[in-house]
């Protein structure tokens, strides 16, 4: 299992989280919003495409892109991931002592004060 509850990627798995917020998205908004290369998204997406995941087709105001969205396939896949995701951070948030929303809290708290402290030097 990978650190986000599934078999699959870690981009692979966020890429499949984004499109089902994002009903339809283009490659390099896909990258934009994972944080990765371009290239390596497009290649990511061709074998989303090729599993039957990816439905790829013209962009409704842009003639030179292609649109992605997800097929019934990848829907169902997605909607695992956002379930086995949910879980495996809900079980993380046990160890912890906590429910998901306190860790977060928590870590969020932490973040600012790391943020704090590097003001100070």
């Amino acid at each position: 299992m990978r650190p986000c509850g599934t078999e699959l990627s870690i981009p692979h798995a966020y890429a499949l989280l984004e499109f089902l917020r994002h009903e339809q998205m283009t490659v390099s908004e896909l990258a934009t919003m994972l944080a990765i290369d371009r290239t390596n998204v497009s290649r990511l997406c061709a074998r989303m495409v090729e599993a039957g995941e990816l439905a790829r087709e013209p962009h409704p105001e842009d003639g030179r892109a292609r649109s992605l969205r997800l097929t019934a396939r990848g829907k169902k896949l997605a909607r695992a991931v956002d379930e086995q995701s949910a879980g495996h951070f809900d079980r993380l948030a046990k160890q912890l002592g906590g429910s998901v929303g306190e860790v977060v809290a928590a870590l969020d708290q932490l973040a600012r004060a790391m943020a704090l402290t590097k003001e100070d030097e």
